[in-house]
C-alpha cells in the first residue's frame, strides 16, 4: 500500500515535467524536389568477342561491339534533410540500342554485321553533398551511390541469325539474351532556382556508372543447342537536363 501511494504521488508530478512532443506538421523536414526531364546516354560498349565456352570461332575472333548513343526520359526525387546533404532516387527509362559487330569476317567484303537490339533501364540512388549553402540560387553538388541496370526487350538481328544458319552453326533461329547488373554510380550537377519564392527550378547533371552483364546467343543445332558468350560493359556517361518543383 505504501508503494502504491508513493507511485501515485510521483505520477502527479510527471506530466508537468514531461517534454511535449512536437507536432509532425510543424517539424522542419527540409526540401523535397521532384524533377522530370531527358537523358543523353553514351555507352562505353567494351566487350569480349563472341565465343563458345571453350573454343573461339574464327569469323568472330576479332569482333568488337559497337553500340550507338541513345536518348530517354528520366525522373528523380530528392530529399534534403540537412543544408548540405541530400538523398536522391532516379530512374532512367528504357533507352533503345542497336548492337553491331565490327571486324567481322564471316561474309566476304563485309566488316560489320548487326548483332541485335535491346533496351536498358537504370535505377540509381545517390547521397549528394551540396557545395554552397541554401542562400545561393545555384547549388552545385556531387554524389555517390549505386545503380541497378536491367537489359530487356532483347532480340537477335535477322542478318546475324542468317549467318549462323549459312555457316552451319545453327539449324534455326537463335535468341539473344542480356542479364542485369548492380554496381557503383557517381554524379555531379547543379540545381538553379530563379527566385526563392518561386518553386520551379532547372537541373543539369552528368553521371557515370559501372554496369556489365553476360551476353549469350543461343541457337539450335543438330545435336540440341549451343551458345556463344560475351561480356558486355555498358558503363555509360549520362547527361541529364530536367525541370523540378521544390516544396
Amino acid at each position: 500500500m505504501k508503494w502504491f501511494r508513493f507511485l501515485t504521488a510521483v505520477g502527479m508530478f510527471l506530466p508537468p515535467l514531461a517534454c511535449a512532443q512536437p507536432d509532425w506538421r510543424e517539424m522542419d523536414w527540409g526540401d523535397f524536389i521532384f524533377r522530370l526531364g531527358g537523358s543523353y546516354i553514351h555507352p562505353d560498349d567494351d566487350s569480349t568477342s563472341l565465343k563458345f565456352r571453350v573454343l573461339q570461332h574464327w569469323d568472330l575472333y576479332n569482333t568488337t561491339w559497337e553500340v550507338d548513343s541513345s536518348t530517354s526520359w528520366q525522373f528523380s526525387a530528392v530529399w534534403r534533410p540537412m543544408p548540405y546533404w541530400g538523398i536522391e532516387l532516379m530512374h532512367i527509362g528504357g533507352a533503345d540500342y542497336d548492337a553491331d559487330l565490327d571486324y567481322f569476317t564471316g561474309i566476304p567484303g563485309r566488316e560489320v554485321i548487326a548483332l541485335g537490339d535491346f533496351k536498358a533501364s537504370s535505377s540509381l540512388a545517390f547521397v549528394n553533398w551540396y557545395i554552397l549553402d541554401g542562400t545561393c540560387l545555384g547549388r552545385p553538388y556531387i554524389g555517390v551511390g549505386i545503380n541497378y541496370t536491367d537489359f530487356h526487350d532483347v532480340s537477335l538481328s535477322g542478318a546475324f541469325n542468317q549467318f549462323l544458319i549459312d555457316s552451319g552453326l545453327a539449324t534455326g533461329r537463335g535468341d539473344f539474351n542480356l542479364g542485369h547488373s548492380w554496381d557503383w554510380a557517381a554524379q555531379a550537377g547543379v540545381d538553379f532556382s530563379f527566385d526563392w519564392g518561386f518553386p520551379l527550378l532547372v537541373n543539369a547533371s552528368v553521371q557515370h556508372f559501372h554496369s556489365d552483364t553476360d551476353a549469350r546467343v543461343t541457337f539450335p543445332t543438330e545435336l540440341g543447342y549451343d551458345r556463344l558468350y560475351a561480356r558486355f560493359d555498358y558503363d555509360p556517361w549520362v547527361f541529364n537536363l530536367s525541370v523540378g518543383y521544390r516544396f
